[in-house]
């Protein structure tokens, strides 16, 4: 199944500085600390305080600037006593709160809240159990959180492996006394039966919403109870001497071998993996998980499978049961309906999931499915379908390995530029997809190891979720095990503590809406303030303009006097020198007539001098 088209985002920064990073700000740490993720959110304290998260093998750390103003905090993890997620102001689910002895740290503004829940709660729970990573663990998850580029050279990286290497050495993992043991026991049954309650909460949600019933619920509980009376009982130099089961395996390319006693007629791996799809492996880990179990989970309507679905927003689902073909293959057929948030392709799609589970699969050695998912309602839908192959391979009767490859299949060949939009939106989809549904079968992962562990407090847990789903309006007659009397009592207190949240969320509502109508009229003031400041700028502004004017005209008035005295000026001058050039050209005229004379007679003296001859 596919779930809405999402958008991935990398961060810019390299491992390598962000470690530098960490260094330089908690240097009272040991050298021995490594980062292995960060996280940039918000410390809720009087004030957001924006900063960045950041989680080691045995720390939780933060830090933040704002403006110099500089907030440390350094929690050791075994100093956490719950880790839970939360709302910021009861709405958006984006905040972890992290619980010690004496203080609570609530952050938020999260980017991928339920990534980072699920590494936190990891480490934490190696943290309870004193068990170190290994160096196989340690880069796994170095290459989940900042993927291959970690800017690193080869003699840093030698180094860093070499680190890990010596860290894992020193680190002794007995248990140093009984005392211990007990102590960490009792941490670690706080945190799960705290994780189970938030785990009921959801699943009695989910049923109010449609989702299992609380009939069914009542029966599985019912059942689980009978397996756990048939256990035998521990005595008490048993649970002393108890080791709590091993947490979840962090590293999803470990292969680890099988029994003696089923090598015979187990499964090679290695032919497995040539068995792939030709496209993308999104899942290979090992899960302490049987594989019978697995494939209930997976693909049957279980309760986890249901809540998945909810939780990617996918509805409407209807399912057949197996059914043999006479080729010997078991088919399944699915049709349901995804919700998106993508406002190209509408507001949701219908899709159609068929499954084969074919024959050559045998009971409690391996399971070979190919799932063909076929959505209608995308844009050039009748182009490509997506396939996905899932193995499950027990590697033990509590452990088996999931394998799921994808490829994606065209019925037709589009344009490259289609083909390019249908690929990139379809990888991301299904990594988005399949990171979820891995983080998921985790924490279901936690939670059957823990059942498993400690039945008692299992079985006390689900009596008390038992006696609250009594409570509600559409539960069924109290058994006759229970007096009516108690059942009064039980259904009064619930009553009061369902008034009382009334009234509190009431209170809550009334101080919210008067704080918002402050908030108003503060901003109704602001407003005003600043309407009458911008009117008293645009009277200065104007008065300076007409200022400016006045001395323009003045400056004007003294320029056309100047000129104009400089005009007279020039003409009198002018003037004078005209009453020059008339003067001098009569004084040449009267030297050019006496010229004149003079050539005359001079011209009559030859004349008579010519004729006397």
């Amino acid at each position: 199944m596919e779930g809405p088209l999402t958008v991935r985002q990398i961060s810019s920064s390299t491992y390598k500085d962000r470690n530098e990073e960490y260094k330089r700000q908690f240097i009272h740490l040991p050298d021995t600390e490594k980062l292995l993720a960060d996280y940039a959110c918000a410390l809720q304290r009087d004030i957001l305080l924006q900063g960045r998260l950041y989680l080691s093998e045995n720390w939780l750390c933060f830090h933040s600037n704002i403006f110099r103003w500089e907030t440390t905090i350094s929690i050791a993890l075994k100093n956490i006593t719950f880790i839970t997620k939360e709302k910021t102001a009861r709405l958006i689910p984006n905040a972890i709160q992290i619980t010690t002895e004496g203080e609570k740290f609530f952050f938020t503004s999260f980017g991928a809240r339920d990534r980072s829940y699920i590494n936190i709660f990891r480490l934490w729970q190696n943290a309870l159990l004193d068990k170190s990573l290994t160096r196989q663990e340690f880069w796994q998850l170095l290459q989940q959180n900042y993927g291959t580029e970690l800017g690193l050279n080869a003699e840093e990286m030698e180094n860093l492996s070499l680190s890990i290497e010596d860290n894992v050495q020193s680190r002794n993992p007995e248990r140093s006394s009984l005392d211990d043991c007990g102590e960490r026991d009792e941490k670690l049954s706080k945190s799960i039966s705290f994780t189970r309650e938030s785990i009921n909460r959801v699943s009695e949600t989910e049923s109010a919403d449609g989702n299992p019933s609380k009939a069914e619920l009542g029966r599985e509980e019912a059942q689980n109870e009978k397996q756990v009376i048939k256990s035998p009982s521990l005595t008490s130099e048993k649970r002393l001497r108890r080791v709590p089961s091993k947490p979840p395996d962090l590293n999803k390319n470990e292969y680890l071998s099988l029994d003696k006693s089923s090598t015979s007629d187990s499964v090679d791996e290695e032919n497995i993996s040539e068995k792939d799809l030709h496209g993308r492996l999104y899942v290979n880990r090992v899960y302490h998980i049987s594989a019978e179990k697995m494939f209930e989970l997976l693909f049957t309507t279980s309760r986890f499978m249901q809540k998945f679905t909810s939780s990617r927003n996918i509805i409407d689902v209807v399912s057949t049961p197996w059914n043999v073909e006479p080729g010997g293959n078991q088919l399944r057929n699915m049709t349901y309906t995804i919700i998106l948030n993508n406002p190209l392709t509408g507001k949701c799609t219908t899709a159609t999931e068929k499954q084969t589970l074919y024959k050559e699969s045998r009971e409690s050695q391996f399971y070979m499915i190919d799932s063909e998912v076929l959505t209608h309602d995308v844009p050039y839908h009748d182009y490509f379908y997506t396939l996905n192959r899932y193995y499950i391979i027990p590697c033990s009767k509590q452990k088996c390995r999931l394998r799921v490859s994808t490829d994606l299949k065209y019925r037709k060949q589009p344009w490259a530029i289609i083909k390019s939009l249908i690929e990139k939106n379809s990888w991301s989809s299904l990594e988005d997809y399949f990171k979820q549904l891995e983080s998921d079968l985790l924490m279901e992962e936690s939670l059957l190891s823990q059942s498993i562990e400690d039945p008692g407090k299992l079985s006390g847990l689900r009596r008390r979720r038992r006696t609250f789903n009594r409570t509600a309006e559409t539960v069924p007659k109290l058994s006759s095990q229970r007096s009516s009397g108690d059942g009064l009592d039980t259904k009064g207190d619930i009553t009061g503590k369902k008034k009382e949240t009334e009234s509190y969320n009431t209170v809550l509502i009334v101080v919210m809406s008067i704080f918002l109508l402050l908030l108003v009229l503060l901003n109704v003031t602001l407003f005003l303030k600043l309407s009458r400041i911008e009117y008293a700028a645009q009277s200065f502004y104007r008065l300076h303009l007409q200022e400016e004017k006045s001395l323009n005209l003045a400056s004007d008035m003294v320029s056309s006097t100047e000129n104009s005295q400089k005009h007279k000026d020039q003409a009198h001058r002018l003037k004078g020198v005209l009453r020059d050039s008339i003067v001098m050209l009569e004084e040449l005229k009267s030297s050019l007539i006496m010229l004149q004379r003079t050539f005359d007679l001079l011209n009559k003296n030859k004349t008579g001098m010519a004729v006397e001859s």
